[in-house]
């Protein structure tokens, strides 16, 4: 069985693809790939199978073999895939063959958290309701709602805050700069619930409100000053599912559904009655989508226009050199006159990075980014849709 996967709290963890020297070992020539790499700190997600690799900083001298130890357990190889279970600092033990026969211990520190799905920084939840008992809303219901944003989007993590259409006599009227309390600045997943983990440092930033029935939008950001004044800066949510990209990156749209529900807003959202090329269980968005069948890894595109009236391509960037390959012509898709499609081979995206740029003139290379960030697969560092396909 195959799966293709994102930074997800499914079954694997995409690796990050320049890994992590630490610092404090300048002298070393091994390189851990398989965790996310940020702020200087390698992160692996708890009760996930992940895959991760140890590779040689010297081209001349290749790595040939590796033993390790992870929480226990002793595997070897130059790529494993390992269950953690630990939450904060987990010590991975490598002793490491080179080819010209010399060996290198080294200790490397990982950081284990409960979750790690950056590949959508906002997530919502409804975690209780109330029916209002006075007043202008009186008899209708109001809904216990936290928003988490990713503190990975925050630049200075020093004053949290938001502006947003919370005022329900007067929607166009939005608060403005609403400084967050250092008690929601710290809220993790657990059991699939947000949670606060009070003075530690957890990986979300939770905006607490009662809301009704109806659609919102909110703006996270970060105050000038870390006592909460000065300008107050949104910030840039580029790839969330609640996020439009063409009206505003910094915006969170949603509707809080009378079913107890949450439904994003955003351009990236595809509802579960849409019809989607390729065949059931496949995973993707609206913008990209992606199957494995027959030995084949077949991937979807949604267009700009229709199929017809372009000459789309999608192009694959080569890891090791950071070079995109030639254009390949994307084919139509029967029923789906806004999709184009292109096969590879299992073989070229199995266990690895995959980074891929889609457009519509393949006569002129250029990627469409405008609707490539509408994907949640999009990354706007590198400007590419990634993912891992990885052999379960």
């Amino acid at each position: 069985m195959f799966l293709a996967a994102l930074f997800s709290a499914c079954n694997f963890v995409e690796f990050d693809p320049d890994g992590q020297i630490e610092t404090d070992a300048e002298k070393s020539q091994l390189m851990l790939k398989g965790a996310l790499l940020s702020d200087g700190n390698l992160y692996v997600q708890q009760d996930v199978s992940t895959s991760v690799s140890l590779v040689s900083t010297n081209s001349n001298n290749p790595l040939t073999d590796a033993s390790w130890t992870i929480e226990g357990t002793g595997y070897t190889g130059l790529n494993i895939t390992h269950i953690f279970s630990t939450i904060g600092d987990i010590t991975v033990q490598v002793t490491a063959t080179f080819q010209s026969g010399t060996t290198e211990v080294r200790d490397f520190t990982l950081n284990g958290v409960k979750d790690m799905s950056i590949y959508d920084p906002v997530k919502i939840y409804i975690t209780g309701s109330y029916v209002v008992p006075s007043g202008t809303w009186a008899g209708q219901t109001r809904y216990n709602t936290i928003i988490l944003i990713s503190k990975e989007r925050f630049a200075n993590k020093t004053a949290y805050g938001y502006s947003g259409n919370f005022n329900d006599d007067n929607p166009s009227l939005w608060l403005s700069g609403v400084k967050i309390a250092a008690l929601d600045i710290n809220y993790i997943i657990l059991n699939g619930l947000p949670t606060s983990v009070g003075s530690d440092i957890g990986k979300y930033v939770a905006i607490k409100r009662e809301l009704l029935a109806k659609d919102y939008a909110v703006a996270p950001g970060e105050f000038e000053k870390a006592d909460g004044t000065g300008n107050f800066l949104w910030i840039d949510l580029s790839g969330s599912t609640f996020v439009t990209a063409s009206k505003n990156v910094g915006i969170i749209e949603f509707r809080i559904n009378s079913n107890s529900t949450i439904t994003p807003l955003g351009d990236g959202y595809v509802p579960t009655v849409a019809s989607l090329p390729g065949n059931a269980g496949d995973s993707g968005d609206g913008i990209f989508r992606h199957e494995l069948a027959n030995g084949k890894f077949i991937v979807y595109f949604n267009l700009s226009n229709t199929f017809t009236s372009l000459t789309p391509f999608m192009t694959i960037k080569d890891q090791e050199t950071g070079v995109w390959g030639v254009p390949i012509a994307l084919t139509a898709v029967a029923d789906f006159p806004n999709y184009g499609k292109a096969e590879l081979l299992e073989a070229q995206v199995l266990n690895t990075l995959c980074s891929l740029r889609f457009g519509n003139v393949i006569t002129n290379k250029i990627p469409d980014y405008a609707q490539m960030e509408r994907s949640a697969y999009y990354r706007e560092p590198l400007k590419e849709l990634s993912l891992t396909v990885i052999r379960q």
